[in-house]
């Protein structure tokens, strides 16, 4: 039975943004934090929300974001503003030191010793150089990074109550348990061997990062925020990364009591996993996670499957393809329409690009957005058509 994320938490603020449709609001349009709350208890807002929608490559649209003012608060809402997005993050990670850096790369350590460079000539790109374990004897003594540190916190609740009064849901972003292991301790390799033929070196890299993961979520839960999210890709585009036995050993624990402390505050877990991961979606119900991206088409993940199987249990987010780079306009609406007819079907959707707004020019990418918001506007009630059923 899926859990009901309750509508009087909103407060009744006025939006900021702009409504030029009809609401059955009383005339009036609800508030981002009201829609996103209403997609997640299955019912369907005036407008369909956007989460998190982003360029994946922001070289894309150098001169057209927003300028920082040195207002966190005014930053965050400006951007939001620029993609249309219903919700604002604060974050709490390990920190990291830039190496080197020019318009071609940046090489960055992390405050675990890890070191990475991303490229961005010709394309983006990101690579491990270096991991502060090496070998098992390498995890003896190694400590996470502090996450219970007041700095990480330190006029956070003023912040996330200034964008609820704004309207925004406020999500918490942090390193989920999985992925802070091969971006921020060892190789890719060395820790799928370790699950495999040496278990309890595999389950202490596990409790290094679930422990972080679930502080940071919990500093950030007290400073009022609506939904922790944590990335972690527990699939490839063609199956899973590890058998679903070792999901239940590894992962499962971490993410339940996760989603145990998030809705003992209220909010909602939200988890980001590439790859063709059905064989684990059960499992990724049973621990409590209540929304889930990108569900992504390049990963041969079928949406409608998805949604008949799931969809009264979990909320989708995302469905829409990395390959609209290459689709015409003509081409990238239609696929747009489609992707909305079937997600929001039976509600518990919420559209994204499955990795970021690809990399095209920044017409296509301005073109994308009002696309996305022409079909958000389309399948919401406020347009008294009922796509639902």
């Amino acid at each position: 039975m899926s859990r009901s994320v309750s509508a009087t938490q909103t407060r009744a603020y006025p939006p900021r943004q702009s409504c030029s449709h009809s609401s059955s609001r009383r005339g009036n349009c609800m508030t981002h934090r009201e829609r996103i709350l209403m997609v997640l208890n299955g019912k369907t807002p005036d407008v369909v929300p956007s989460l998190m929608e982003c360029a994946m490559d922001v070289t894309c649209l150098v001169g057209l974001l927003p300028q920082p003012t040195g207002s966190p608060i005014i930053d965050g809402i400006r951007m939001a503003e620029f993609y249309d997005n219903s919700c604002v993050s604060v974050g709490v990670g390990p920190g990291s030191e830039t190496i080197s850096r020019n318009s071609d790369h940046h090489t960055y350590r992390y405050e675990t010793g890890a070191v990475w460079r991303e490229s961005y000539v010709p394309v983006f790109c990101r690579e491990a150089l270096q991991y502060p374990i090496n070998d098992i004897s390498d995890i003896n003594g190694f400590t996470m990074p502090n996450a219970a540190d007041p700095r990480h916190y330190k006029g956070m609740k003023e912040l996330v109550s200034a964008w609820k009064d704004a309207g925004y849901f406020v999500q918490g972003d942090t390193w989920g348990a999985w992925q802070s292991i091969y971006y921020l301790l060892t190789s890719f390799e060395n820790i799928l061997i370790w699950m495999a033929v040496e278990p309890e070196a595999a389950h202490r890299l596990f409790d290094l990062t679930a422990g972080y993961s679930i502080q940071a979520a919990k500093g950030m839960l007290d400073a009022g925020v609506d939904a922790i999210f944590v990335p972690s890709d527990l699939g490839s585009g063609q199956g899973l990364l590890f058998s679903k036995e070792m999901f239940y050993e590894y992962v499962f624990p971490w993410l339940k009591k996760l989603a145990d402390l998030c809705h003992s505050h209220g909010a909602i877990l939200h988890l980001h996993s590439h790859g063709h991961i059905e064989d684990l979606m059960d499992g990724i119900v049973e621990s409590g996670v209540d929304l889930l991206n990108p569900v992504g088409p390049s990963d041969h993940n079928d949406l409608g499957m998805f949604k008949q199987k799931w969809g009264n249990k979990i909320t989708f987010m995302g469905g829409i393809s990395t390959t609209i780079a290459q689709m015409s306009i003509e081409e990238m609406e239609a696929h747009v329409s489609e992707v909305m007819r079937i997600g929001c079907r039976g509600g518990r959707f919420i559209p994204r690009t499955e990795s970021g707004i690809p990399f095209m020019p920044a017409e296509r990418v301005l073109a994308y957005i009002e696309i996305l918001k022409k079909y958000r506007q389309m399948h919401g009630a406020a347009s008294g058509v009922d796509r639902t059923r």
